[in-house]
């Protein structure tokens, strides 16, 4: 309110036949235009400002209540115009409420004293017992929890960044809560020193304390029956509902946390969902996924991960305490029942059944099965790259990005699961298995390698997936190069595609960013040296390494078909390089496509007659009611769309040979 007043004498005794006190009715400001009809049975204390009264609001069943404060009692509170307050079994203090808020059947909303609303709080993630605390805030992104935690190497880096993140927190700080326009509070407990973004919903929260509901007109936040939540911030787009319980945690946009989930110490990014179960110490990167009451993910760090029922992890050693903690990179998944024995570190894209015991590394071979096999821990390399189930992952999460578009996205993600940094360990993987192979010479037995156990008889076929998916690699980045570009072919073809500034060789994910890590030594040192000092820039760095993958990628793969074509040269480019590239990635993209599918099919074999057509004693029958169940093969969309591919893919590659070979003729090679 620009505007206020004070209450005349005739208004305080209207007041006063309404029900309502004041311990000094001098301190009570209202709106030139507060209609005084819609204040009643309200107990003033302190210094209270009070909005207009114009607007009506329909509450589920029908019901329509004209906004005003009804049976509250309010200390030293300012209600923005159009508000609706009522039945408030304890009381409002040091609030600050803008307009549009609906706060009704809510025991208690006060400040205890001065606050960061969760800002500033350290969660202990990884290790519980110390040394890779994060220090939130509201604005904390993916990228920036990894680096907290991730690169304690660098001791300047990471005090400038968590003093940064400090210091955020104490302009934050204040003895008096703030609730966003449009908010609504209604069944809730005790609300105490807390803040909400615009357009939240808080109903039949037991207990808040110390946090904050981050929340965007585009992208509410939901904080629903039973939640329990301590030093916490939830951010845009979160929905955290039937009883789960947080202490300490962190929440990414477009986060789903409920059905009872417990939490600890634990950061989670965006689109994560966790239900049932339980997490302490863990930094869980964008789309970790945890649905069974049985499953506990404790001090870990995981990213696109899908954890199994039951599934586990053990960081005590029962020597120093909790200190042991592991990685399961990008995209990795936990089959039932498996069990993880800290330290362990699985790579990109992989699947572990069983127990998997300590040391075990498998980082060098993305794509790959850890299997609990006669006491030990088997390595399948490059196996799921012709599994549907990764396809189908790979798929899915762009399409379940739950962030909206209008709001401010805190987490830079790069969605591509075929990035430099997965396909430089798929090099190194080929190179180690092509090496292997050699020495192995058709002899049985085991190579053993960190702390995993690999067959013989599985080294020529793990290096055959792992070259494919080289070869369609590079295809695919040739040719969307060269669909980038506008009009014909010009002449100099190999001067239009080749990169304008190199690229570092090697690449890092970071909390969901995949960026060369040059760059990600740049941004330390300028943290380390203050040319970064608050979240801001730091988000602005982000946003620009986040925009120029595409062309870092680029830059990278010119690299590599430069060293895997060392004598191409401008006049030859298209016939040495460009032409070679795409009858690869042709064959490539095909016989990985063919894999899939018959994987997939695997899915519409004879059904079982366990399951299907149990009431049947005939075969039509059973096949019936298991394609009334699940469908065909011939009609299943992601099957018709990879058999598309396959024609799709020819039809390419025979466009651009033909392009190509007509613009070598034209030229003089």
């Amino acid at each position: 309110m620009m505007e206020k007043r004070r209450l005349t004498a005739a208004e305080t005794e209207r007041l006063k036949r309404q029900g309502c006190t004041a311990n000094d009715w001098q301190q009570i400001e209202l709106a030139p235009d507060t209609d005084l009809q819609y204040i009643e049975n309200v107990h003033f204390r302190g210094a209270n400002r009070i909005g207009a009264f114009q607007k009506s609001y329909t509450l589920p069943g029908g019901v329509t209540l004209h906004s005003g404060i009804r049976h509250a009692v309010l200390q030293d509170v300012c209600i923005g115009d159009d508000c609706l307050i009522e039945d408030i079994c304890g009381y409002i203090a040091r609030y600050d409420i803008g307009p549009g808020c609906v706060i009704m059947h809510t025991d208690l909303l006060t400040m205890t004293g001065r606050s960061a609303f969760g800002n500033g709080t350290a969660l202990s993630v990884m290790s519980e017992s110390g040394g890779r605390e994060i220090v939130m805030h509201d604005r904390l992104s993916a990228q920036e929890a990894y680096l907290q935690a991730m690169h304690r190497h660098n001791a300047a880096f990471t005090l400038h960044l968590q003093e940064a993140a400090r210091r955020y927190a104490g302009r934050q700080t204040s003895d008096r809560g703030s609730i966003g326009e449009g908010t609504y509070i209604l069944y809730c407990g005790r609300l105490t020193d807390i803040k909400t973004g615009p357009a939240a919903h808080l109903e039949g929260v037991a207990r808040l304390e110390n946090g904050t509901v981050c929340s965007h007109p585009a992208a509410p936040t939901f904080i629903g029956e039973g939640v329990i939540a301590r030093h916490f911030i939830v951010q845009s787009g979160c929905r955290v509902t039937d009883g789960a319980m947080l202490t300490r945690c962190h929440v990414g946009q477009a986060s789903v946390i409920g059905h009872g989930f417990t939490a600890s110490d634990t950061y989670f990014a965006c689109n994560c969902q966790a239900e049932n179960g339980e997490a302490c110490a863990v930094l869980a990167g964008p789309y970790t996924v945890t649905h069974h009451k049985s499953t506990l993910l404790i001090g870990g760090m995981f990213s696109f991960m899908n954890a199994g029922s039951a599934t586990n992890q053990s960081n005590h050693a029962y020597k120093l305490g909790p200190m042991h903690h592991g990685v399961l990179e990008r995209g990795c998944k936990t089959a039932s029942g498996t069990h993880l024995s800290w330290p362990v570190r699985i790579g990109a894209f992989s699947l572990v059944t069983g127990h998997c015991a300590p040391q075990a590394d498998s980082h060098a071979f993305p794509f790959s099965y850890i299997v609990e096999q006669d006491g030990g821990n088997r390595l399948i390399p490059a196996i799921a790259l012709r599994n549907i189930g990764t396809l189908r992952d790979m798929l899915k999460w762009p399409e379940r990005d739950g962030r909206a578009s209008e709001a401010p996205h805190t987490d830079h993600l790069v969605f591509e699961a075929f990035s430099p940094y997965v396909m430089e360990q798929v090099m190194q993987a080929c190179a180690l298995l092509t090496g292997w192979e050699k020495q192995t010479d058709g002899n049985e037995g085991d190579i053993a390698w960190n702390g995993l156990h690999i067959s013989r008889k599985h080294i020529s076929r793990g290096r055959e997936l792992y070259r494919l998916a080289i070869d369609r690699f590079f295809g695919e980045q040739f040719i969307r190069r060269l669909e980038s570009l506008d009009g014909p072919l010009p002449n100099d073809l190999y001067g239009a595609l080749r990169p304008a500034k190199p690229c570092g060789r090697h690449w890092c994910d970071i909390g969901g960013l995949v960026a060369p890590k040059n760059e990600i030594e740049q941004l330390e040192t300028d943290v380390a040296e203050k040319r970064l000092s608050n979240p801001d820039a730091l988000d602005e760095r982000f946003r620009i390494i986040h925009e120029n993958y595409e062309r870092q990628a680029w830059a990278w793969t010119w690299q590599q078909l430069m060293e895997a074509y060392p004598e191409t040269t401008p006049d030859n480019f298209i016939r040495h390089l460009c032409l070679p590239v795409i009858r690869r990635w042709c064959t490539a993209a095909c016989s990985l496509n063919r894999q899939i599918i018959a994987d997939a099919l695997k899915e519409f074999a004879t059904p079982p007659p366990c399951v299907f057509g149990i009431d049947a004693d005939d075969e039509q029958t059973r096949l019936a009611d298991a394609e009334a169940v699940r469908g065909m093969a011939e009609t299943h969309p992601l099957i018709q769309s990879l058999e598309k591919a396959q024609t799709d893919i020819r039809e390419k590659a025979a466009c651009w040979q033909h392009r190509l070979g007509n613009l070598s003729h034209s030229r003089t090679d």
